[in-house]
């Protein structure tokens, strides 16, 4: 509670992009875990995590006014008067007869200033008060709460599901089972080439991998010691799925090629021995392997070699036979989260009067979002058409957990139907992107980033500005960040984000592109910090009394040690340290300043985002092959970033395991199975089954050419598609449900 600065704002002023319905005059409670905006028929719950950044905007310089108002009166005026009883609208308390002295003049030039919000789910706000101190302390409460040192601070460790009886819980996925349900472990059939192993027991192999692992028959725990030493982040090839037609899909990590071209015999036994899984020892292969065995590099050509530079690489083919190498071209983490951000800023520049949806999509085409979606679609057909016909697949990208989890999971969604059940899909997700190792406290920033809270100064353009005019959720400026704030193989690919495809330059001018990118890192932190110091001597001619006493919002500050060992007032200290991966520099008695930029926020990215994205596409292909709606994936795809469920949380099961998840936090499941339990039709998809035709092709294949933008996802109205509803949709957390609230202010909120 000492970070809360203020705990209740009365007449706060609210207002989301996209709807028509202006501002909103009422109650903003800021509490350990959300805000919560109270209004005639409304009601908005937002939680900290789900809050990607936030823009302080001042109100601008007092030389700049067109009144009388003096400095003075800026400073003297702590608190206003009690404004008139009544509902009038945004305007009209400054212009009342209680507003016409210097106090009122102070609340006119307070509006002026504003919080303007950008979330994770594509809901964009703005804030604004009357009194500046109140603006300034809901900034440094949101920033401080939003911003953690550590995990068990995030609601996830708060909140509370009740267990009933058939419910599902942590357990929802158990590996044996499932394996089994597949065949391994069977006397007959492509499962007598499978065993279980504990190699892994206690994570002793493979930090970032599951206890229990599926390697071939032949293949000694010895053997596996040593192959594992070969490839990134010790992630050895091991199953994920193994169809009925005896092929296998395995996935793994780069191998670790390096300049020298090192290779290892364990890994090449252990790879020869998946691609002769589904064949008798001493009998003839029944397909020419050579050809049709694949082992899929996920990357673009261009950074799977630049990464021997760094030690990595990718296979090379002369000590690998009966297979073929394909190269997919999906770019990396840091190029996916610039084409979001294109996105988004689409999204902001697109007017409330206009078609959203149309705006969007047209300018969408300049992202390269949708081209993404499509490039993992390209080879999740690759991948489903070779294993539909019998050969085996190994798929790897660099470290083998973000588009080496999209391929694998999309790829089972197609070749399984029983993935494509409401229980299968949670199987799924936990086996393929909760056990092997997604890094979802990385990816989504759910401990927040100091970095993504700016402070800005607003232009004295008009007194009370509209409700338009200010605009909403103003994005930080995109940066390159620093090369060194990487891991080894992403590095690299950083450097080369490109397609791939036309590997036709010389190593002179790779590098070359590779010290550029590092100079463009380099110039964004310059012009930052130059940025910051403008700002700062605009304030000597004219200075701020009350960001003054807020030194911990202003740009790069870094909060003083505490040497007594208590936790200071302010207590960002531990939050900005660790989410700058220790990349701070003050002394131990007083605070200072840094130069550089969180390693935390260089590593999100929207890779889960993407798979549900490719799930609905699939959906919307393949409508009668799903047994759930749109509606399950846009309620995972806002509990990813609502850090209420530890389903989302943590890097990798050690981790987890560590922090007792699966003790101190509920599973995504268990409320999942309590929302089919209230209304079975809930996720149910009405289409399920109708077609018998479709129904008998176990194995659907995406399309590729035909990609729908989800407007859904982005709260964007498109009229291609047929209304839900004629409301204003703003998504709580507490509750878990759409609540809705009509564009009458005086309608009520469900």
């Amino acid at each position: 509670m000492d970070l809360i600065r203020v705990a209740k704002v009365d007449r706060l002023r609210l207002k989301w992009a996209g709807k028509d319905n202006g501002e909103r005059i009422g109650t903003l409670h800021l509490t350990t875990h959300h805000l919560i905006f109270t209004a005639p028929g409304l009601e908005l719950w937002l939680g900290y995590p789900m809050i990607h950044s936030a823009v302080l905007v001042r109100p601008p310089r007092l030389q700049q006014r067109r009144d009388t108002t003096t400095f003075d009166d800026w400073v003297t005026a702590t608190a206003l008067p009690p404004p008139p009883v009544g509902g009038e609208d945004a305007s009209s308390y400054c212009e009342s007869e209680n507003s016409s002295g210097s106090s009122g003049k102070l609340a006119a030039w307070a509006l002026e200033g504003s919080i303007k919000i950008r979330c994770h789910h594509f809901l964009f706000l703005t804030l604004r008060c009357e009194e500046v101190r109140q603006l300034y302390d809901i900034f440094a409460t949101m920033k401080h709460l939003a911003c953690v040192h550590s995990v068990d601070r995030l609601y996830a460790f708060s909140h509370r599901e009740e267990i009933e009886e058939g419910a599902w819980t942590w357990g929802v996925y158990n590996p044996y089972e499932e394996y089994a349900r597949m065949g391994v472990g069977s006397a007959s059939g492509a499962g007598q080439f499978w065993r279980f192993t504990d190699i892994n027991r206690g994570f002793a192999l493979c930090p970032t991998y599951p206890p229990t692992l599926v390697v071939p028959a032949k293949i000694s725990d010895t053997t596996l010691t040593y192959a594992a030493k070969y490839r990134s982040k010790c992630r050895l090839p091991v199953l994920c799925y193994l169809h009925p037609n005896q092929a296998s899909m395995t996935r793994s990590s780069q191998p670790m090629v390096g300049l020298k071209q090192a290779r290892s015999v364990q890994d090449e036994k252990l790879i020869e021995a998946i691609l002769a899984s589904s064949e008798p020892q001493g009998s003839a292969p029944r397909f020419n392997y050579d050809r049709n065995n694949i082992i899929i590099d996920a990357r673009p050509t261009t950074n799977a070699v630049v990464n021997r530079a760094v030690g990595a690489g990718s296979e090379n083919m002369e000590h690998y036979k009966r297979c073929r190498k394909v190269y997919l071209g999906i770019d990396n983490i840091h190029v996916m989260r610039d084409a979001l951000n294109k996105v988004v800023d689409a999204i902001e520049s697109t007017g409330d009067d206009s078609d959203r949806g149309v705006v969007v999509r047209i300018q969408g085409a300049k992202t390269n979002w949708l081209r993404h979606i499509e490039n993992i679609l390209v080879g999740v057909k690759t991948i489903v058409q070779a294993i539909d016909v019998g050969h085996h697949v190994v798929v790897h990208c660099s470290d083998g957990w973000d588009r080496t989890a999209q391929l694998t999971s999309l790829a089972q969604l197609c070749l399984d139907p029983y993935y494509r059940t409401i229980k299968g899909f949670a199987v799924l997700i936990e086996k393929e992107w909760v056990s092997f190792g997604h890094q979802f406290t990385l990816r989504c920033g759910h401990m927040g980033h100091p970095d993504r809270f700016k402070v800005s100064r607003a232009q004295a353009k008009r007194r009370v500005p509209q409700a338009s005019a200010d605009g909403v959720g103003a994005t930080p400026p995109v940066t390159t960040a620093p090369l060194d704030e990487e891991s080894g193989s992403d590095r690299a690919e950083d450097a080369n984000s490109g397609s791939g495809y036309d590997f036709l330059q010389t190593s002179t001018s790779m590098f070359g592109r590779f010290a550029s990118k590092a100079l463009r890192g380099v110039q964004s932190r310059i012009s930052s910090a130059i940025q910051a110091a403008s700002d700062n001597l605009d304030d000597l001619d004219d200075p701020d009394p009350f960001l003054a006493d807020y030194p911990d919002l202003q740009p790069n500050y870094v909060p003083a040690s505490n040497t007594s060992g208590k936790q200071h007032q302010s207590s960002n200290s531990s939050s900005s340290i660790s989410s700058s991966g220790g990349n701070a520099s003050s002394n131990s008695h007083g605070g200072g300043f840094k130069f550089g930029r969180s390693k935390h926020d260089h590593e999100t990215s929207p890779v889960f985002q993407q798979f549900l994205e490719c799930v609905y596409q699939l959906w919307v292909q393949h409508p009668t092959m799903f047994e759930f709606n749109e509606e399950l994936l846009l309620d995972l795809f806002y509990h990813l970033h609502s850090a209420q469920f530890g389903t989302f949380m943590g890097n990798n099961m050690r981790e987890r395991a560590a922090a007792g998840y699966s003790q101190n936090t509920a599973s995504i499941w268990t409320w999942v199975w309590r929302q089919i339990a209230n209304d079975e039709d809930k996720y149910l998809n009405p289409l399920f089954g109708k077609d018998e035709q479709q129904q008998r092709q176990k194995v659907i294949v995406p399309d590729p050419s035909f990609i729908q933008y989800w407007s859904a996802l982005f709260s964007c109205h498109d009229p291609t598609l047929k209304a839900k509803a004629e409301v204003d949709t703003v998504k709580t957390v507490d509750s878990n449900v759409w609540a809705t609230a009509s564009a009458s202010p005086s309608s009520s909120a469900t």
